[in-house]
């Protein structure tokens, strides 16, 4: 993701300078950004004050931190399960049966309903 050329603190100041009273279209042409971006930053941070956004970035560096670490639990654990589980046994040969499968089911229940009934052929 690219980084952003303004801190989350100075986008804190340009959202409370237009809470001020101060043009929007004036703070976009300092701060040289576009209207949809102002927005944007307006929908993310909200009435935060510039406080509440570090508190907030903090936040997010800690969920990508956790995230993370699941993510790292989660792979450990599955290589554990897959050390403790006993291989599967080998199939000798091409007489070994193969996997029985189903009969194909269509969403009607018979061969004859569904959307494409026209096209199906009654088995």
């Amino acid at each position: 993701m690219r980084r952003s050329r303004h801190t989350d603190q100075e986008i804190a100041f340009l959202l409370r300078e237009a809470e001020n009273g101060t043009a929007i279209a004036a703070i976009c042409a300092s701060a040289r950004v576009s209207l949809g971006t102002f927005y944007r930053w307006r929908r993310r941070f909200g009435g935060l004050a510039p406080a509440g956004v570090a508190r907030l970035a903090a936040i997010e560096r800690e969920n990508a931190r956790l995230h993370a670490e699941v993510t790292a639990l989660r792979h450990a654990l599955l290589a554990q399960a897959r050390a403790a589980s006993p291989p599967a046994p080998r199939r000798a040969g091409p007489e070994a049966p193969g996997p029985m499968r189903a009969p194909a089911r269509f969403r009607a229940g018979d061969a004859s309903g569904g959307r494409f009934a026209c096209v199906r052929t009654a088995t």
